[in-house]
């Protein structure tokens, strides 16, 4: 009887009510007009709707195999279409993601998926790699000579997110060591991945870009050798010009972000650096000045350096060093990711659980970079801050140009509904 009710809920056009994932996935007319209503809601609301709803879905799609292999063969489909196609691959890939965290070994509907069949041997090398989550110098060199022979595979067989993971932790992550005999195909590969442009016609491939490729390859190997060195930070001053070129790269910027976290990370590291400004950290000011879509994790990587506690230093080290850390998250706004940074400080100011000076600092800082128009979000977000008495008090000023007061003022007098 339930059932029925649910399925009557779902005839009338309200799915978006029912909330019981179980009762979703027994009836497979529920289930799809669940999906379509989700999978429309994510093309149509953009990235912050994704954001807040994507967990949901996921569980939903994983709750059994019988809806991760529905949901991902109709998905496959639809990603072929060129309206929306690279959004509906992203979400199978987070889908993907979501089925391999709760320990599922989905690499055979994957790989199936993308075609693999055609290509024995690749399949056999990546579902071995896959399967364990682990690279091997075999498996890599036989996906190697494949892909650098005169017709290879397609790219998008090992463009898995899975997989360019794994070749990226093996090749930034300072902790590693890649036998050095196999590291050229490790690289290989992931330039590949990373640059290499197919044209496709009626379903046959006519082309293959790798103009790019040779310069990825350089760029990731002039990067791995200096990780490889293991240089201090005044060390690598030196280095900076060659870091700054080969950051240019995509694929070089998101291992650059994974360097820079295992370096902080270690618990020596601030403690031994004297500089105002470690070159690590001013790095990610490169990195988001060239790649506007790796500014969610770098912001992560902030986010998770402000609220560690660096009980090793003195208070007033500590707060310089949370300062700096603020500068590069104005330094990100200043690039356009805005409200998530905004968003960010103005949640630590109202959990009261960070010093108010740092506020000071940021709002400060801020009201540097900015001038009008100003959105009508970012207003809501900021103003509070400029507003309150304990932040900005001490820093305002009776000069004829003062920045705090010439904000408040501005705000008001564009927006009527503050």
């Amino acid at each position: 009887m339930i059932c029925f009710l649910f399925q009557l809920i779902s005839d009338a056009g309200f799915q978006d009510e029912i909330k019981s994932v179980s009762t979703v996935c027994q009836q497979i007319e529920v289930f799809s007009r669940v999906l379509k209503t989700s999978v429309a809601s994510f093309l149509e609301k953009g990235e912050e709707y994704i954001k807040k709803h994507l967990p949901e879905f996921t569980n939903m799609v994983c709750h059994g195999e019988h809806t991760y292999l529905y949901t991902q063969a109709l998905l496959s489909i639809l990603a072929q279409d060129n309206r929306g196609g690279s959004q509906l691959k992203r979400l199978c890939q987070e889908i993907n993601k979501c089925a391999t965290q709760k320990g599922h070994d989905v690499t055979p509907i994957t790989l199936a998926l993308s075609g693999s069949a055609a290509y024995p041997r690749a399949c056999a090398a990546l579902s071995a790699m896959l399967s364990k989550n682990s690279l091997n110098p075999a498996d890599v060199t036989v996906l190697f000579k494949m892909y650098n022979s005169n017709d290879p595979p397609p790219v998008d067989l090992i463009r898995t997110p899975q997989l360019i993971e794994l070749l990226t932790e093996a090749l930034f992550n300072p902790n590693c060591r890649v036998n050095p005999d196999h590291k050229p195909k490790y690289i290989f590969l992931l330039s590949y991945c990373a640059s290499v442009h197919e044209t496709y016609k009626k379903g046959a491939r006519k082309s293959i870009n790798r103009d790019e490729l040779k310069q990825t390859s350089q760029a990731i190997e002039k990067v791995n050798s200096i990780i490889c060195e293991n240089k201090s930070s005044s060390d690598l001053i030196c280095e900076v010009g060659t870091l700054y070129q080969c950051i240019r790269f995509p694929v070089v910027g998101m291992g650059v972000i994974r360097w820079v976290a295992y370096a902080v990370n270690d618990s020596s590291y601030f403690k031994h650096n004297t500089d105002h400004t470690p070159l690590h950290i001013a790095l990610l000011d490169e990195v988001s000045t060239c790649h506007p879509m790796l500014h969610p994790k770098l912001l992560e990587l902030l986010i998770s350096l402000f609220e560690s506690e660096f009980k090793e230093l003195d208070v007033l080290v500590q707060l310089e060093l949370k300062k700096v850390i603020l500068d590069r998250m104005v330094h990100l706004l200043s690039r356009g990711f805005v409200i998530p940074v905004v968003s960010y400080v103005r949640q630590c100011w109202e959990t009261k659980d960070t010093d108010i000076s740092l506020i000071r600092h940021f709002v400060s800082e801020v009201l540097d970079v900015v001038a009008p128009p100003y959105t009508l979000e970012f207003v809501q977000r900021f103003l509070p801050l400029i507003e309150n008495e304990n932040i900005t008090g001490s820093i305002r000023t009776e000069a004829e140009h003062n920045p705090i007061t010439e904000f408040i003022t501005h705000c008001h007098q564009t927006f009527d509904d503050l």
